[in-house]
């Protein structure tokens, strides 16, 4: 018996191994080879000594099949801008925020078989009162599932390959064809009414924003800074619906069904009124489930709330370390691509944490030291995975989450479910308890608010490589074994380099640029030794919507650094400008120049008066001068930055005017150019790229931008002129070292963090 439960913990480990890999490399094996190793994989399992190896072969190709079938359902082409009409489904609660509106919408109607099977889709214009399960003709501007790619920071490419969104689109226009195309008792409907109950029985806009998300999982109505507050007090988890919260759920429906049992008579006999609450657990469960959308996390739980049920069902006890090992499995061979997603590592780590803390013990201890226990174990396990995937350590986690995890799901988690459980009986009571669930949520976020002031910024940890994470997180568990493994205290070693900065490198050897991947708009570091300038904030509405936390902080925090030094924001035109506000909020300390009519005199103008140095590199103002009236993009601030052995031109938006004028006032040559104006047609003259004698010019615009920047004559003109051009949306993020011998080396983001999701990197991309 002993030997069985060990080949099923071996077995389990196995699979989850395999099915983890394809996740780690940088392309896949052909499909022909996936099906061979697989069919080995199969052929191993004949002999029960080999069925570790053959289970983590079988698991491998489970999830490396699904990757490339996935991928072979994506839009594979940027077509030619034309707008397609499109008939289908909205398949999703639409999510309506103050500019847009989305969704996912599942085409049906002719030729729906030559579009992929899920599409993201955008409503900017005209927006109607969408909701799901409406069927549409739609006409939309459709594009491959891209995303901004850096070295450092979130991959956007990543999450719609694991949402399998195969492609995204806008709408140009819309007519709703039928209000409803499915079974009106479907859980997205279900979803919709709750939602719509909610914001209907709450006036507080930002407490009905919480418990629709508290009851749903639809995040949507929260404000950015509600949102940045629960990220930067490390309580984001509380809206994620996880096993405290489908627990909860179950206990509800054990104690309906015990009453049920009690006035059944026919329940009497036997164990039928033990199995009729075990029953009515688990219908709770998968209903509280089915209401948050299924999420990994949601998975996880229900797996979990399984193998307990059918544990007590049995009158058996279940190993809950091999209970574990189980639904992990089983989550990575129903979703493939859960291992995607922060939510399936949180959540599967958070539980191992607390099982290594408290399962291998005996005895009893004090009630006041358990959570204590509990949240230290959980802080310390997921560092790791936070410092990889949000670059960053709250140290007010620790108290927020000791008084808001039992808060949440005590005083605020009931009564939003018994809301949800007797809206569709009374309305009015429901909404009596939900403002009840909200007037405890106030409390505890007041208390949030507090912490955060008192945290100020939470710590800035660069992304550690994966072998630093898996070592971080080894040492994390070894410090959770039980005293007596005199080995645990070996954790610290392997925990504390996550903590320490990033060596600096040689930045004092020459000029370091970063070209960041921020669609549409321009965002550079240029680095000199220990200081930093950006140029420009790349877009946004300048209200919040913006590339600085996506990109800008990520790069900075990966370079060892707080704070740029210097900000030059080269004019007023929202695709350079449009993260400012951003940046003067999460860095006050920076130095800012900035050519906007609008903005505060303080803030400082670009004009050929300011030059500046730092050690032996000079920056030097090109353009505008102080007497020049701002003029759009004409007013860019072109700032020429020269060392020994190489230089540097910033050149914003400038025209072919503006060109001609520097060649006439002696423009000298610059082995690295960022392209003015994105490679437009008003840009980039043949005259002006002879003068420069680039080496290599930078492209700052989107992949597959509607503009087609950089475009083709302009691209030409420098490939005429011996430079390389590179474009940040074929390449992603570009990293130049321009070195004192004269020599530029360069690497790009989409060939370094090259995944199987990822959308290639054009030929010419270093």
């Amino acid at each position: 018996m002993k030997g069985e439960k060990t080949g099923d913990w071996a077995s389990a480990v196995g699979l989850a191994l395999g099915a983890l890999a394809p996740a780690c490399l940088p392309v896949l094996p052909p499909l022909a080879g996936i099906a061979c190793l697989g069919l080995g994989g199969l052929i191993l399992l004949r002999w029960k000594r080999l069925h570790v190896p053959a289970l983590l072969v079988i698991g491998f190709c489970w999830v490396a099949a699904n990757y490339h079938f996935r991928t072979a359902e994506r839009l594979d082409g940027p077509g030619d801008g034309s707008s397609v009409l499109v008939e289908g489904v909205i398949r999703s609660v639409p999510q309506r925020f103050p500019e847009f509106s989305r969704f996912r919408f599942t085409p049906t109607g002719p030729g729906a078989e030559r579009l992929p099977g899920s599409l993201l889709v955008y409503w900017y214009r005209d927006r109607p009162e969408l909701a799901a399960g409406q069927r549409w003709a739609l006409e939309l501007h459709l594009k491959p599932p891209w995303g901004a790619v850096n070295f450092h920071g979130p991959d956007r490419e990543r999450w719609l390959f694991a949402q399998g969104i195969g492609g995204v689109g806008s709408v140009r226009s819309g007519r709703l064809l039928s209000p409803s195309a499915g079974f009106p008792g479907s859980a997205q409907r279900w979803r919709e009414r709750v939602l719509t109950a909610v914001s209907g029985q709450l006036r507080d806009s930002r407490m009905s924003g919480f418990i629709r998300a508290l009851a749903t999982a639809e995040t949507s109505a929260l404000t950015a800074s509600d949102k940045d507050l629960l990220r930067r007090t490390g309580t984001a988890h509380l809206l994620a619906i996880s096993g405290l919260h489908i627990g909860l759920a179950a206990a509800g429906g054990a104690g309906l069904g015990r009453v049920l049992a009690a006035a059944l008579p026919i329940l009497q006999r036997g164990r039928a009124a033990y199995f009729m609450t075990l029953g009515c657990s688990l219908l709770a469960g998968l209903a509280y489930a089915a209401l948050a959308g299924f999420g990994v996390a949601t998975q996880r739980a229900i797996l979990m709330l399984v193998c307990v049920l059918a544990a007590l069902g049995m009158s058996r006890a279940m190993q809950p370390f091999r209970a574990w090992w189980l639904a992990l499995s089983a989550v990575l061979l129903l979703d493939p691509f859960a291992a995607l997603g922060p939510g399936f590592w949180f959540s599967f780590l958070a539980v191992a944490a607390l099982l290594l803390q408290f399962a291998p013990r005996a005895g009893r201890e004090r009630w006041w030291i358990t959570p204590f226990r509990a949240q230290w174990a959980v802080m310390l396990a997921l560092a790791p995975v936070t410092a990889t995937w949000f670059q960053m350590f709250s140290p007010a986690a620790f108290p927020a989450n000791l008084i808001a995890v039992p808060w949440v799901s005590l005083l605020v988690v009931p009564f939003v479910l018994g809301g949800v459980a007797v809206m569709e009986v009374s309305l009015g009571f429901a909404g009596a308890l939900w403002s009840l669930a909200a007037w405890f949520l106030a409390g505890i976020l007041n208390y949030l608010s507090w912490l955060d002031a008192w945290q100020g910024h939470p710590w800035q940890i660069p992304a550690p490589s994966r072998l630093h994470a898996v070592l971080a997180l080894a040492g994390a568990l070894l410090l959770l074994l039980p005293r007596g493994f005199s080995i645990r205290w070996l954790g610290c070693f392997f925990l504390l380099p996550l903590f320490l900065p990033p060596a600096t490198g040689d930045s004092d050897e020459g000029i370091d640029l970063d070209v960041l991947d921020v669609g549409q708009g321009t965002a550079a570091l240029v680095r000199v030794g220990a200081k930093t300038l950006l140029y420009d904030s790349g877009p946004g509405d300048g209200r919040g919507f913006d590339r600085v936390a996506s990109a800008i902080a990520p790069a900075l925090t990966a370079r060892g650094l707080s704070a740029p030094d210097r900000v030059v924001i080269s004019h007023a035109d929202l695709d350079h400008a449009g993260g400012l506000h951003s940046l003067l909020r999460r860095y006050p300390q920076a130095l800012y120049t900035v050519n906007h009519p609008d903005e505060p005199p303080w803030l400082g103008g670009c004009t050929r008066e300011l030059d500046w140095r730092w050690r032996d590199t000079e920056f030097r103002v090109l353009h505008p001068t102080p007497a020049l009236p701002y003029r759009g993009n004409d007013s860019s601030c072109v700032i020429s930055v020269r060392a020994p052995g190489s230089a540097l031109l910033l050149s914003g938006d400038i025209s072919e005017a503006i060109e001609r004028r520097l060649l006439a006032e002696g423009l000298e040559g610059h082995r690295v150019v960022l392209v003015p104006h994105h490679g437009s047609p008003t840009s980039s003259g043949a005259g002006f790229i002879a003068r420069l004698g680039p080496e290599v010019a930078v492209a700052t615009a989107g992949l597959g931008n509607r503009f087609d920047y950089p475009r083709e004559p302009q691209r030409r003109r420098y490939l005429e002129a011996g430079a390389a051009i590179w474009s940040t949306g074929a390449c992603g993020g570009l990293r130049l070292k321009l070195g004192r011998d004269g020599r530029v080396r360069a690497e790009s983001a989409r060939r370094v963090r090259d995944r199987p999701w990822r959308w290639p990197a054009s030929p010419e991309c270093p």
